[in-house]
Order: structure tokens, then C-alpha cells, then sequence
């Protein structure tokens, strides 16, 4: 099969597409004939070496893939060749104490497709049969590999700070795949969304999805601009995708009882906060970033039933996964970006 690997650690030109071996699934395994694979964030801090996990080299990266089963191991009971199917992204222990209390985004022993396992950079995949969630009839496999940044969301937005029709949120870094993904999820859930992103073009682009009032976070304060746009009250909610010196000012721009879901560090893993500040005001912080498969089964469904689709910036021949990367470290993008391994459909 053809596969985008690396056999190095470094920039976006150790990417190259090689003749590798198709994976042979074990017993409990599924080889999944890809159709389309998501460019991550994550994808890059593998590749360059800095994601904090055991890469094996060569890597092939890619966390998040859709296709056809292809070929079961002997004893998978659960999947059939020819079903339409997504990959989920984390192999859990099944053994620790949140997997046995069902808490599966949160095993112990947790392991990452694109990171300490192969990934989706490739026109085959071998997954256990648990990592796998079945894509309706209703959905193409292109956008369910694009709805995957929804799942992300979900768990933050829905499932853990819970928000509710009428509520303000605040998204960060509204204008990547996963704050535009956010955005669409609040305004499906009744939310009033201020979307702040450090580009007039990408607050543009995130009004006409309808972001009811747009914050380009290089003019000023954060939390200044919020309370001007709220009356001095702040937002219910903030989704923060890169922590670092900004999420002090987005903790500053809730009102007292407000929740923060923070999604991700790549703006810095080590953040001064105001505790006085915090529990005065009685704001909750949440560490948010893995859902489950209940949960992209779920999107799946909410998509076929008018959640609408987040946005995609552009789609990239399974070769051309180093421009892709390229784009994304540029930060000139906005929504998903895809690469077709496949055919598609």
C-alpha cells in the first residue's frame, strides 16, 4: 500500500509517500481500506518530535481516518467487509479503573493512532475492532472524516460545561479547525457566540457562519472587548484551544459561575492564573480533548439530523500531505483540512 511516513524527526519535508507492507489484522482486528484522513495539530508535534509520546520510526502520522472495511480477524464479531466506518482514536487498556468505570477517555494506559500506533496518512489501516464507530448511511465519509473536530467540541461544549440555549460563549482561536468546529456546535445548542480569532478575514468568515459578534485577539485585551460586547457581565462559557498566556485573559472574561473548557497547550503548558480571582468568582476550569466513541457516534448521527457541517479550508492528495502541513504551521486556514487516501465517495 502507499503510506505518508517519516523516517526522521523535523519539518514538513521528512513527509514522503512510500510502498509500505498492508498491515495483516490480528485476531480482535480490523484492516479499514481508507477513503480520507484529517490533518491535526497533533500530526505535527509527532512529527517533529515534540508530541510527548513513544514514536517508532519510520511513523506513519494521522489520527482520524474513514473508509471501508476491508478484511476481519478471526474472532471480530462486530464489524463486516464492506461497512462504511471511522477510526477512533485512542487504544485503551480496558483494564485500569476509568475504563472499567466506562471514563474510556480517560484510560490510564491510553495510545494514539498517528502517535504510538501507525496512522491514517495511508490507504490501509489495521485498528482493534473497538476503534472503530460506523458512519450512516446518510453521511459520506467525507464529511464524517470532516466532523471529527465536532466530537472534540462535543465533549467539551455538551458534555462537560453543559451549555445551554440562551448562554454566551467565547471561542478562542475560532478561525482553526477545531474553534470553527466549536462554533458550529454552540450556535446548534441555542448559544450566543462571540468567536475571536487573530484575523479580520477568518472574523469575517466566522460572522457569515454566525458568530454574533467577532474579536480579533492582536488589538487588545481579551477580556476588556468581551465585557464591552456583554455589558460588563462576560460570557457563561469559554472554548480555549491553546491555553499560554491568553487563557488568563478568557478566565477574566467570564462572569462569576463561568465554566472554561480548555481543548488545548500550543500556546504554552504553564499558565500564571489568579486563584483569588478564581475562587471568588467561582469559575471552573475543565481539561477537555478526547471523546469517546459514544460521542463521534453521536456527531455522526446530530449530522445527519441538521447539525451543520464545519467548515473545510481544503482538500489534499494523499502526496501532498506536506503542504498540507506546511499550510497548517502557517496558520492560514480556515476550518479542516483533508487528505483523500482514496477513492472517496
Amino acid at each position: 500500500m502507499r503510506a505518508v511516513l517519516f523516517d526522521r524527526f523535523g519539518p514538513a519535508e521528512v513527509l514522503g509517500l512510500r510502498d509500505v507492507a498492508t498491515p495483516v489484522p490480528g485476531p480482535d482486528e480490523v484492516l479499514v481500506k481508507l477513503e480520507w484522513a484529517a490533518v491535526n495539530h497533533l500530526d505535527l508535534d509527532v512529527r517533529e518530535g515534540i508530541s510527548g509520546m513513544a514514536v517508532s520510526l519510520p511513523h506513519i502520522p494521522g489520527t482520524e481516518g474513514t473508509g471501508r472495511v476491508s478484511a476481519v480477524g478471526a474472532t471480530v464479531r462486530r464489524w463486516s467487509v464492506g461497512q462504511r466506518v471511522g477510526t477512533y482514536a485512542f487504544r485503551i487498556c480496558r483494564q485500569c479503573e476509568n475504563c472499567r468505570a466506562g471514563r474510556i477517555n480517560m484510560c490510564l494506559d491510553i495510545r494514539t493512532l498517528g502517535g504510538q500506533l501507525p496512522g491514517a496518512y495511508a490507504e490501509y489501516i489495521c485498528v482493534r475492532e473497538d476503534q472503530l464507530v460506523a458512519v450512516p448511511d446518510l453521511l459520506s465519509l467525507h464529511d464524517a472524516v470532516a466532523a471529527y473536530k465536532l466530537a472534540t467540541a462535543w465533549e467539551a461544549l455538551k458534555a462537560t460545561v453543559q451549555v445551554q440555549p440562551g448562554e454566551v460563549v467565547l471561542v478562542t482561536g475560532a478561525g482553526g479547525g477545531v474553534g470553527s468546529a466549536a462554533v458550529v456546535l454552540a450556535l446548534h445548542l441555542g448559544a450566543r457566540v462571540i468567536a475571536a480569532s487573530g484575523s479580520d478575514e477568518k472574523n469575517a468568515r466566522l460572522r457569515a457562519l454566525g458568530a454574533a459578534e467577532v474579536l480579533n485577539y492582536r488589538s487588545g485585551a481579551l477580556s476588556a472587548a468581551v465585557k464591552r460586547r456583554t455589558a460588563g457581565r462576560g460570557v457563561d462559557v469559554v472554548f480555549d484551544v491553546a491555553a499560554g498566556p491568553g487563557l488568563g485573559d478568557a478566565i477574566a472574561a467570564t462572569r462569576p459561575g463561568g465554566r472554561v473548557a480548555v481543548i488545548g497547550a500550543h500556546a504554552g503548558e504553564r499558565v500564571e492564573i489568579d486563584m483569588l480571582d478564581l475562587f471568588r468568582r467561582h469559575i471552573s476550569i475543565h481539561g477537555c480533548g478526547r471523546y469517546t466513541p459514544a460521542i463521534l457516534g453521536a456527531v455522526f448521527e446530530a449530522r445527519c439530523a441538521g447539525l451543520p457541517a464545519p467548515p473545510i479550508h481544503q482538500e489534499f492528495a494523499l502526496q501532498d500531505a506536506a503542504a498540507a502541513h506546511r499550510l497548517m504551521q502557517q496558520r492560514d486556514f480556515f476550518g479542516r483540512l483533508l487528505l483523500r487516501c482514496g477513492a472517496g465517495d
